[in-house]
């Protein structure tokens, strides 16, 4: 009678001992990590802009541009006078943070959250934000235009709502809502003045100063 290797014996042993790890703890780690190595590979872009016009001189047009695509970040900022004088600031390409975390700041402070505001008669500049985002393999992107950011910081306004399925109201004076100043409009616009290091602040200010100068 033939005696089984015991040698065989133990391989098989261990081989059964090595599926049966792999199927128990190797497959509920993949599971685990695996929505991480998702999000690890999904694309990332970023990209917000601020444009300001003038109605009158110096300042024809500001615009503020932040870019990040997979971590690399690039800034700019172009001011053009209305005597037709361009300077343009722009920081090299680097993998730094500066757009994202500008980015997570204007998420936080209500980008999303912005509607178009309509011209007001003593309006001076003229404001539009747009923000593209795309990221965990989603996207979505925000064009808004208003005016006087400081009205809508601080100033209430009134809304008026009527339901014509009761009637025409008789008396309009009970029907008027009051709404909140909204700092949101001003706080957004602060948070691209204020973006940036030190040097290019100061270069965008250096800017600013020299197309006012030249008249334009």
């Amino acid at each position: 009678m033939r005696r089984f290797p015991i040698e065989w014996l133990i391989v098989a042993i261990c081989a059964a001992g090595l599926i049966a790890g792999w199927r128990i703890y190797g497959a509920g780690e993949m599971g685990r990590f695996a929505p991480a190595y998702h999000a690890q590979r999904a694309p990332s872009r970023l990209y917000a802009r601020l444009v300001i016009t003038y109605p009158k001189p110096p300042i024809d047009r500001e615009q503020y541009e932040m870019w990040d695509n997979e971590g690399v970040s690039t800034f700019q900022y172009v001011i053009s006078g209305t005597q037709g004088h361009v300077i343009t600031v722009k920081a090299p390409s680097a993998r730094v943070y500066d757009v994202s975390f500008f980015f997570g700041r204007l998420v936080q402070d209500g980008v999303w959250e912005l509607d178009n505001k309509a011209p007001l008669p003593d309006a001076a500049e003229r404001y539009a934000v747009y923000v593209r985002q795309a990221a965990d393999y989603k996207q979505g992107d925000r064009l808004v235009t208003f005016t006087n950011p400081h009205y809508w910081a601080t100033k209430t306004t009134h809304e008026y709502q009527i339901d014509l399925s009761k009637g025409v109201p008789s008396d309009f004076t009970h029907i008027a809502s009051t709404q909140a100043a909204d700092p949101r409009y001003e706080q957004i616009v602060k948070d691209f003045r204020d973006f940036g290091p030190d040097v290019f602040r100061r270069n965008v200010a250096a800017a600013q100063q020299q197309i006012r100068r030249s008249g334009g």
